[in-house]
């Protein structure tokens, strides 16, 4: 249904005039050119004290303390404690998170370890559009396996509605990704959780293009495994470690993939004999990223401090604004909703269409606009409860509506499209 009037600036501003998230956008540090960055589906800001941060680490650290500093400045614990610092933005006891590796990894360790504890079933069912990397781990865990006379099989849909009708007690894992990274659309988490239960099946999900934007509770959901990306809404940096996260039933029920030194029940007694720790700690390998990890604490410390709920809230009302510009600025223009209208059923980013999508995007970009393309014709404009404002939906908009009625994305140079 059409808005009954025509949002303006003003009322983008009053809406961020009761933004009870407001202080936290000082937290973060903008671009030096003026650039909304509307990317945080992609590359989450940096907290502004990074830069500080990674200057004690390597001066009070690594120049003046050397090995210790990994006991006195507690490195080797870091990925336990932001584990704990951003479980809540999940709905995860503080000890069934830990920050480490990067999704791939993870996904695989988590999905050959819900392969082993399944409890019957020889099919892998996920949908044939899922992120690459979450299809490649599949692909390589079941073609190592066959090559051992595994019976198993993937099974990749090309509908939700065929995924749904698939299950069956031959599913062993249901492995999705709760938001889908091209269009938004959002599975619904506790319903998808009780229907693989119903057939005896277990869950792996991705979690990165949720986490830090959707009230997000897998404990709540009763989730079996999942993982998330820790550079996306979360800011923990570029090419920062991700997270993963089982549930306490799963725990000590079996070892993890890679047993490594730090996942052992007591790492520092250097024992040759592997004693996995008792909860998902048993899934840390080798040694921490130091520096990748102080870049993700600055966020963490942030992310301890606010409510995953209020977070929700303020994301459900800047993408309602943007959709809501975007058809009004923007709808004569050529722009289409690919995104779900129901928030409910979408994501922590929005997308269009438009029949020039790659070279929109790049003038965006020359125009003070980050987003991102995806093939074919998607443009995503990603928003961050914490440091992105209404005011700055009606900007963005007015870049988006200029570009595409000046025509200027026409031009050659805008032919060539990152991704």
């Amino acid at each position: 249904m059409a808005p009954t009037k025509q949002l303006t600036l003003e009322d983008c501003r009053d809406l961020d005039s009761s933004d009870t998230l407001a202080a936290y956008r000082q937290r973060f540090a903008f671009s030096s050119n003026g650039n909304i960055n509307f990317d945080a589906n992609s590359m989450g800001a940096m907290a502004v004290d990074v830069p500080d941060r990674i200057q004690k680490l390597l001066t009070d650290g690594w120049r003046d303390k050397s090995r210790r500093a990994w006991t006195t400045e507690g490195w080797v614990d870091r990925p336990r404690e932001l584990g704990a610092k951003i479980s809540h933005m999940i709905g995860a006891g503080e000890n069934d998170v830990v920050v480490c590796d990067n999704t791939t990894l993870n996904l695989y360790k988590l999905l050959s370890r819900a392969w082993r504890t399944r409890a019957g079933g020889n099919v892998i069912l996920t949908e044939a559009h899922n992120f690459p990397t979450d299809l490649h781990v599949a692909q390589g865990l079941v073609g190592f396996l066959k090559e051992l006379d595994v019976d198993i099989r993937l099974v990749a849909v090309e509908t939700r509605e065929e995924l749904v009708a698939m299950m069956s007690p031959e599913v062993a894992i249901l492995y999705l990704t709760q938001v889908d990274y091209r269009s938004s659309e959002r599975w619904n988490l506790a319903e998808m959780n009780a229907l693989a239960r119903s057939n005896d099946a277990l869950t792996v999900w991705d979690l990165s293009q949720s986490s830090g934007a959707l009230d997000v509770d897998v404990l709540g959901a009763d989730t079996d495994f999942a993982v998330g990306c820790g550079y996306k809404y979360l800011c923990g940096g570029p090419g920062g470690p991700a997270y993963l996260y089982i549930h306490p039933r799963h725990q000590k029920s079996s070892w993890p993939t890679i047993a490594g030194w730090l996942g052992h029940k007591e790492w520092d007694k250097f024992s040759t004999q592997y004693e996995p720790a008792s909860d998902a700690r048993s899934h840390l390998t080798g040694t921490p990223p130091v520096v990748a990890n102080e870049i993700f604490s600055a966020a963490a410390d942030i992310w301890q401090e606010v409510e995953r709920t209020d977070v929700a809230r303020k994301h459900e009302s800047l993408t309602e604004t943007l959709i809501l510009l975007l058809e009004q600025e923007c709808g004569a223009l050529g722009v289409e909703l690919n995104s779900p209208r129901d928030y409910q059923q979408r994501g922590g980013h929005i997308s269009f269409r438009h029949e020039g999508a790659g070279p929109v995007s790049e003038a965006m970009v020359d125009h003070g606009l980050v987003g991102s393309f995806r093939y074919p014709d998607a443009i995503r404009l990603g928003m961050s409860p914490l440091y992105h404002s209404h005011e700055d939906i009606w900007n963005a908009v007015q870049i988006v509506k200029n570009v595409l009625s000046s025509e200027v994305w026409r031009e050659p140079k805008y032919e060539k499209v990152s991704v």
